[in-house]
């Protein structure tokens, strides 16, 4: 019997890891062949791990056709059964041509497009609002920045300001805020003033992922956030047995178009409440915790034998290891690289960001 082959993205490991070596760890354990791709070459090529890896420019200058083309290719050479996307960005783009997947007999492991543009920062209010436990911080979206500074005033310092998809910073003072203004709509916004400024909310960071197959869901676990990098990125954490969010990731399931999809809902549990800050339309870089615990999310939406709600059965802590790989191959490369991060890869005219097509939604 051949084996089921996935093609999974994001593999980097820069100063907050994507999710791509996570579920393709927790893919490999589910018998899988996984394909890697990621927008750079400067991720690792582990033949344990991976039958091949691919750097596609397409991810970042929204080349659909090209994209198409190269998925196509790479189905006939190698066979392609499911695509897991592993970044915001990408998920978005990847959900702009589902229906072409559709016709390829490729199943994607997303929400439709119009649920994630509904789980932007900015729209977290509108499905969260009514419930006694689950909350949403005060805030609001402003595209100026004296706009900004007298809000901030009125909420009290320290605020969250925050990119509409991307980009969270801390503002301790009306100067931190101008900066960070600036740097969200410099990185993300094209040098356009966009953002959320959100109140401050000291507490405990619990977040879970959902596993969603047919829009019900099969797996859930919560993970306490212990160590976390400058990013709010976690880094060492603990998984739990828990279940305090679920009556939330339930309604959330229950009220939305998920389809097949792993969601990630972030909060700060503060006096018995939840606060939610995001919800992130992908697997999180902690999504092999579970695995090594013995919940296999990736591998649950992927199985046609659930026959109940996979959940955690014991608890542990976990932390991150990084390896060093070798790569010969990146010649030509060097001078193409400019802002190196999950969110912007080239110096290019052509970048582009897939989350703008949200706009027209």
């Amino acid at each position: 019997m051949n084996k089921k082959v996935a093609l999974v993205t994001d593999l980097k490991v820069v100063d907050s890891p994507q999710a791509g070596l996570g579920v393709a760890r927790c893919l490999k354990e589910a018998g899988f062949e996984i394909i890697g791709v990621d927008d750079t070459p400067f991720v690792t090529l582990n033949p344990d791990l991976f039958k091949k890896v691919f750097c596609w420019d397409e991810l970042r200058t929204l080349n659909f056709d090209a994209l198409i083309k190269k998925l196509i290719d790479t189905k006939k050479i190698y066979g392609l059964d499911y695509i897991f996307p592993c970044y915001d960005e990408t998920t978005i783009f990847f959900s702009f041509i589902k229906d072409k997947l559709d016709f390829l007999k490729i199943k994607l492991v997303a929400p439709p497009k119009q649920t994630i543009k509904g789980l932007r920062k900015d729209n977290l209010a509108k499905i969260i609002k009514g419930r006694d436990k689950y909350l949403v911080p005060k805030g609001k979206v402003f595209s100026d920045t004296e706009g900004v500074l007298e809000y901030a005033d009125t909420l009290g310092y320290p605020v969250i300001c925050k990119g509409l998809t991307k980009g969270a910073y801390i503002s301790k003072n009306g100067d931190d805020l101008k900066q960070n203004i600036q740097k969200i709509a410099n990185i993300w916004n094209n040098g356009e003033i966009s953002c959320l400024v959100e109140e401050y909310i000291i507490g405990k960071y619990v977040n879970c992922i959902v596993a969603i197959k047919e829009n019900g869901i099969v797996g859930f676990v919560e993970m306490e956030k212990i160590g976390l990098d400058q990013n709010g990125a976690t880094w060492f954490g603990k998984i739990r047995q828990t279940k305090e969010l679920f009556p939330l990731a339930e309604e959330l399931v229950k009220s939305n178009d998920f389809a097949t999809s792993i969601i990630e809902i972030e909060t700060i549990e503060k006096e018995g409440k939840y606060f939610v800050y995001e919800i992130n339309p992908r697997s999180p870089a902690w999504i092999y915790a579970p695995c090594l615990l013995g919940l296999n999310l990736p591998s649950l939406v992927t199985s046609s034998s659930n026959t109940k709600i996979g959940f955690m059965e014991k608890a542990g802590f976990f932390g991150r290891e990084v390896k060093d790989f070798i790569r010969q191959d990146i010649q030509g490369y060097e001078d193409k690289i400019g802002f190196y991060s999950k969110g912007a890869a080239y110096k290019s005219k052509n970048l582009k960001y897939p989350s703008d097509l949200l706009l027209d939604l």
